[in-house]
């Protein structure tokens, strides 16, 4: 899951060239056809599975524009990945308040003993929810850290 929402922030982010670009200078390999739309179809594919195999894909060389629509774009799919989560979260930390009986326990106290019951009993689905929300928190750091490199940067640059 990982891949398709990084693609799509890539997508959604970049131009079609910008995007092949990137995916060859990170180690993505299809088989490229003559037509465009194939092409792209298989590059795509290849991204995604690069991805979701755990390797990196860096978008070296984006401009602040493109990385503030980038940012934009991870915290948008949070939010809405977020929303899908809440539900079963509350749900989970009711459930283990009441098991435990006691009142002076607040609720929000049994959120990471939540996460862990959520993991052990709703398996591989819960796994990948957890670990595509970790995905999205990561890049919206790593793209918060670089805007702010490259913003004082070029305020360095205006002001000289």
């Amino acid at each position: 899951m990982n891949g398709r929402v990084h693609y799509e922030v890539l997508r959604n982010s970049l131009h079609r060239d910008d995007i092949l670009e990137h995916a060859k200078a990170n180690g993505v390999s299809w088989e490229e056809h003559s037509h465009p739309g194939i092409n792209w179809m298989r590059a795509s594919s290849a991204i995604i599975k690069h991805i979701d195999k755990g390797n990196k894909f860096h978008t070296d060389g984006i401009d602040l524009e493109t990385g503030k629509k980038m940012l934009d774009h991870y915290i948008q799919l949070r939010e809405a990945h977020k929303k899908t989560m809440i539900p079963h979260i509350r749900s989970a930390v009711a459930k283990l308040h009441a098991e435990k009986g006691d009142s002076n326990t607040s609720p929000m106290d049994l959120l990471e003993e939540a996460h862990e019951h959520l993991k052990a009993n709703g398996g591989h689905v819960w796994a990948e929810k957890l670990s595509t929300l970790h995905h999205i928190n990561m890049q919206i750091k790593k793209l918060s850290d670089r805007i702010d490199k490259m913003s004082k940067a070029q305020s360095k640059t205006q002001s000289v």
